[in-house]
Formats: structure tokens, C-alpha cells, sequence
């Protein structure tokens, strides 16, 4: 039982942690700048993550009207984030976001045209049609082209490994460890880091998320001492399908072509709240318009009614890829919230990089970009956009940074703890990850309250406490255990920094603070760890391009 005898061994210049959209976009561009790359990444390399399974949507300024630009998508992105974005971060992907599809086509990716013109979308927030879409509405559109590309120009994988630690050497990063899939202890020696390892929204039970979405990363890099943000904003999708709501029915192409969300009393719920303008139907306000109507009692199997039969035939044949299995013929279907986007995470500056030399990450493990609420589109237009960004300066910087020396004592030391976690007696920690999520989604998720977030508080110190002794016997043990505690990590973080901000934001909605409180909450909640504790402070936020109105 434990750890094997043998190490695995790697050297080289940029470590992409992650190989999903994010990954792989940097792992390419930091190839194209002459780096020896490698992928890690603990599914295999391309599969198993949140891009592959999007619906291949991506916000593209300047392929549509005239008057689109980066200044009107920048101002849309920072609004739709309540004006608590990183506005120099939503300024620099506002710039790069326009030629993502033509990088993309060059790696061979093929998207939905008309007469050789991107087909574009209308969407809510966005102040006129501006999304490409993949040639099939699917994520493998991108990844596959991707992963091929990587592939051809020497950018190396390493599947089915666990990080576990990021290892500081004079405030740089000189190595990190992780265990594979088979029990061996493995060691990165690097130059440069990249995480691109996705958010946090499998701490929650619903949710649209591939499986390990479970903030692996964000732990990663607060252990190491570098500042996490905005960790209080979780974006909610309004209209899931299937179990625990795995399945998104894109609300955006239905509702705005005659489909209606009824509730259990058969009342048009958009009427009924007065959401009369399809500009204005952001995923956060929908969200909590339908968890309002489910709380109140006015759920139909948990959720709401949505009703087709108002959507051409034409317009219904087209959106069909869309709709689950059955629901073209039935034209009804039952939608409810899921967990889909965490906004909180690393905190970055305009070049991807942390705090730590040598250290950057891009996408949704990110904080910054979305503020309180992101915009549709704008999740490929991050890990796209930005992706070259990090891969390039990673590369950079790993040229210039010469020969590491490898912190052996920290390496030995993380070895030892790995191999003293395993027991044959102790709580499943799987039954733990379960209480935990669904706690989450109940106490932390759409509404909040400050009593429901106390007590959510209490129950996640308690299952901390349990998971400190788990029955490990496997290195399958061994993950699980460790992302149960990553888990619970992130899960204080979300409700200490929820109970903090006394207003209603973006998808932060307080039932207590109904409110947004521009006069004291104009800022951003900062995390970071110091002296084993968990500090949290407040610092207004910049508005160098837009303020509120």
C-alpha cells in the first residue's frame, strides 16, 4: 500500500499544468517561441475537460457590424461584470479576441460559415452579434485541431498525473511534483509554469462541468503563498437538462425565437418578472429568476417548463443538434439552474503572470476577466485569447531565466507526506465530496443568506475535520482524498468571501442585501495565505477604461 519505489523524471523550459483549450492554446505558442514544452495534465491530454465540452461558441469583435470594436466589447464585457473586472485584462482580450478565429483556422479548427463569412450570434449582453460558432456547435471543433497541431510541432504530453505541489526556489518556481495514475512519485524540473487547470464548479452538486473540474490549480498556486480573488462569484446557467444538470439547452437560441418558460401554475415566468427584453436576459438574472420561482413553489420536477411550441418549424430543425433526445418530437422539456462558470481564482496581471517569477496561468483558474458575471462567448475568448498571451511570456521568460537548482528537501518532503496520507481505516472520502457538494448547492449556491452561509461554514469545518482521516489504500484513494480537501479549501473560500460582500452582484445574489452597493462594494475580495491562516481584504477596484453610470 503507497507510493511505488521509482520516481519519474522530466526536465523542460514551459510546463503547461492542464490540457484542455487553455493548455493547449499556450503549450503552441509557447512551441512556436522555441520552448521545449510539456503537457500535463491528469486525464488524458485533450479529453476531460470544459472546452471539449462546450458548444464551441466564441465572442469575436470585428467580423460583423461596423461599428463593433474592441472599446464597445470591452465596455459590454465590464458591465456584464458589474464593473469589477480587471479592466487592463478585459482590454488586452478585447484586442486579441478578434483574430482567435483565424489563429484557430491555421491549426486546422472549421467553423459555421455563410458565403465564406462566420455565421455570428445575437447574445444577451453583447451589444451586437459578435460569437463565431464551431462548425458542429461542438467543443472537439477547437480541441481536436488542437491537439493534432500540438502534436505535429513537438509539443510533448504526459498523461494521467496528479499535481500535487508547486516547489519555490528565491521566490521562483524551480520544480513541481505529482503522482501518476500507476503510483509513481513524479518530478518536474522547470523553467516555466503555466496553470491552466479550469475552475472550481464541481464543489457544487448541479453542474454543467466535466468530472474533476474541482479547483486543483487555485489550491496549487494559494499554497504557494500567491493571491486568489472574486472567489464569491459562481455563474449559474438557467436552463440544464439531465442528471444533476449535466446538459445545457442553450436558453439563448430558444427563448428569443418564441420558446416559453412556464412554471407549475402555467404563468410565463419572463412576463411575470417583467424580463421583456432578450438583451437584457443575462444567465445570472435567469438563474435567479427561476431558483425564485422553485424556492416559492412553483417548480415542475424541480424546475420550470420550457415550452417550444411557439418556435418555427424551420428555426426548431435548425436548433435540433441543441435539444436532447426526444424533446424535437415532445416540443417540452423540464430546465433547471446548474453550476456552470467560476469567475474567482489566480490573480494575474496583463501578461499572465502571478506573483510568483516564472509563474502564470490562463482561463477559467484565472481571476479578473469576468468580474461578477461572464457574457456568453467570452470563456474560449479567455483561454484563446490570453493563451497565447501566457504560452508566449512563459517561453520568454524561460529563456531568460537561466539554470534552476532543484529544492531537493522540498521534493523528498512532498514524497514523505504523499506516502504518509495512505491508511486501510478511515471515512470514504467519495460519501465526503458528496455531503459537501450538495451542502454547497443548498447553503452557497443561487440565493444566499447569511444564515444559510454560517452554517454552510460549520458543515464544511466539520467534513475538514472528517477528511483528515480517510481510508486511502489506492492511488485512486489517494487523488480523491486530496481533491476533497482542495475541495473544502475552495468551499470556505467561496462562503467566507459571500458572507463578506453584504450586497447583491452579478451572480452573487444576496436575499439579505438585495441590493448592488456601488458605494461600498465597488471592490474586489482578495485571498491569500499567510502564516498558515486564511487572510481576506477588500481593495476598490481600478476603472481605468469604464465606471458605472
Amino acid at each position: 500500500m503507497g507510493l511505488t519505489k521509482s520516481n519519474q523524471n522530466f526536465s523542460c523550459d514551459v510546463l503547461v499544468i492542464g490540457g484542455g483549450g487553455a493548455g493547449l492554446r499556450s503549450a503552441i505558442e509557447a512551441r512556436e517561441h522555441g520552448a521545449h514544452v510539456i503537457v500535463v495534465s491528469k486525464t488524458k491530454v485533450g479529453y476531460g475537460n470544459n472546452t471539449i465540452m462546450s458548444k464551441a461558441i466564441l465572442t469575436s469583435p470585428g467580423w460583423g457590424d461596423s461599428d463593433d470594436n474592441s472599446q464597445v466589447y470591452l465596455k459590454d464585457t465590464v458591465s456584464g461584470g458589474r464593473y469589477i473586472n480587471d479592466q487592463e485584462l478585459v482590454h488586452v482580450m478585447a484586442i486579441e479576441a478578434g483574430r482567435q478565429p483565424l489563429v484557430l483556422e491555421k491549426y486546422g479548427a472549421k467553423f459555421s460559415k455563410q458565403d465564406n463569412k462566420f455565421d455570428l450570434l445575437a447574445i444577451p449582453g453583447h451589444t451586437f452579434a459578435r460569437d463565431v460558432q464551431g462548425k458542429t456547435n461542438k467543443g472537439k471543433d477547437y480541441m481536436l485541431p488542437l491537439l493534432s497541431y500540438a502534436q505535429e510541432i513537438g509539443v510533448e504530453f504526459v498523461d494521467k498525473v496528479f499535481i500535487t505541489k508547486l516547489c519555490v526556489n528565491d521566490n521562483r518556481i524551480a520544480a513541481v511534483t505529482g503522482v501518476s495514475e500507476e503510483g509513481d512519485f513524479v518530478i518536474f524540473e522547470v523553467k516555466s509554469v503555466i496553470l491552466a487547470t479550469g475552475g472550481y464548479s464541481q464543489i457544487y452538486y448541479n453542474t454543467s462541468n466535466t468530472p474533476g473540474i474541482n479547483g486543483d490549480g487555485l489550491t496549487l498556486a494559494y499554497e504557494a503563498g500567491i493571491a486568489l480573488k472574486d472567489m464569491e462569484f459562481v455563474q449559474y446557467y438557467p436552463t440544464a437538462v439531465g442528471k444533476r444538470g449535466s446538459n445545457l439547452l442553450l436558453y439563448e437560441g430558444f427563448l428569443f425565437n418564441g420558446a416559453v418558460l412556464r412554471n407549475a401554475d402555467n404563468e410565463n415566468i419572463l412576463n411575470k418578472h417583467g424580463l421583456n427584453d432578450p438583451q437584457t436576459i443575462t444567465r445570472d438574472l435567469l438563474a435567479q429568476t427561476i431558483f425564485k420561482e422553485i424556492r416559492e413553489g412553483y417548480g415542475i420536477e424541480g424546475g420550470m417548463q420550457m415550452d417550444l411550441s411557439a418556435v418555427s418549424d424551420e428555426r426548431l430543425k435548425q436548433l435540433k443538434p441543441m435539444l436532447p433526445q426526444g424533446v424535437f418530437e415532445k416540443r417540452t422539456c423540464i430546465v433547471s439552474p446548474t453550476t456552470h462558470h467560476s469567475m474567482g481564482g489566480v490573480v494575474i496581471d496583463s501578461t499572465t503572470q502571478t506573483d510568483l517569477s516564472g509563474l502564470y496561468a490562463v482561463g477559467e483558474v484565472c481571476a479578473g476577466m469576468h468580474g461578477a458575471n461572464r457574457l456568453a462567448g467570452n470563456a474560449l475568448a479567455e483561454i484563446f485569447a490570453m493563451g497565447g498571451i501566457a504560452g508566449r511570456n512563459a517561453a520568454i521568460n524561460a529563456r531568460k531565466s537561466g539554470e534552476n537548482s532543484l529544492p531537493q528537501k522540498q521534493i523528498v518532503k512532498e514524497k514523505e507526506r504523499l506516502q504518509s496520507l495512505f491508511s486501510s481505516n478511515g471515512e470514504d472520502s467519495a460519501l465526503l465530496i458528496k455531503s459537501l457538494k450538495n451542502m454547497m448547492w443548498l447553503r452557497a449556491g443561487i440565493v444566499r443568506s447569511s444564515a444559510d452561509l454560517k452554517t454552510a461554514l460549520v458543515y464544511i469545518e466539520k467534513i475538514s475535520s472528517k477528511s483528515q482521516e480517510c481510508k486511502i489504500e489506492t492511488v485512486t484513494d489517494l487523488i480523491r482524498s486530496i481533491g476533497l480537501r482542495n475541495m473544502l479549501l475552495l468551499a470556505e473560500m467561496v462562503c467566507r468571501a459571500a458572507l463578506l460582500r453584504t450586497e447583491t452582484r452579478g451572480s452573487h445574489y444576496r436575499s439579505d442585501y438585495s441590493l448592488e452597493d456601488n458605494d461600498n462594494w465597488l471592490k474586489n475580495i482578495v485571498i491569500r495565505k499567510q502564516s498558515g491562516e486564511m487572510n481576506m481584504n477588500s481593495y476598490p477596484v481600478e476603472l481605468p477604461y469604464v465606471s458605472p453610470i
